[in-house]
């Protein structure tokens, strides 16, 4: 899988078009249809500010998780209201919002936990052969 596809699986698990990408990133209108085989730092440090979760040893490679182990314990602090357009000093006022920014800020943990879980019952299964 190139570079090119990786992002756009990254952008389509977050739900977001290209567009919302380079809005979010800050990174310029086409950047995709750009893109090597190779991200600059300029390139990675946005991405990396507004999706800290993501592997960029992956997205750049291929190899290792799509996601990092090491995500924040705060599941808020990388949720869409920290990276949406909701400008400092406003807010949201409907708790129906609230709850979906919640619950898309929660799917790359669900994801981790997934591949934890069947990880360990790979390990399980090789614990019994040995038996």
């Amino acid at each position: 899988m190139s570079l090119k596809n990786r992002l756009l699986d990254f952008i389509t698990t977050e739900e977001l078009n290209p567009n919302q990408f380079y809005i979010k990133t800050g990174l310029g209108n086409g950047f995709l249809d750009k893109v090597g085989e190779k991200l600059k730092k300029p390139s990675i440090d946005k991405i990396s500010k507004i999706f800290p979760h993501w592997n960029i040893d992956y997205l750049q490679t291929g190899e290792g998780e799509k996601y990092k182990d090491d995500l924040p314990n705060n599941a808020l602090s990388n949720n869409k209201i920290q990276s949406s357009t909701v400008q400092q000093g406003n807010y949201i006022n409907n708790f129906n919002d609230i709850i979906s920014l919640f619950s898309e800020s929660t799917k790359g943990y669900q994801e981790i936990i997934k591949k934890r879980d069947e990880h360990i019952d790979r390990l399980i299964g090789v614990i019994e052969k040995s038996k």
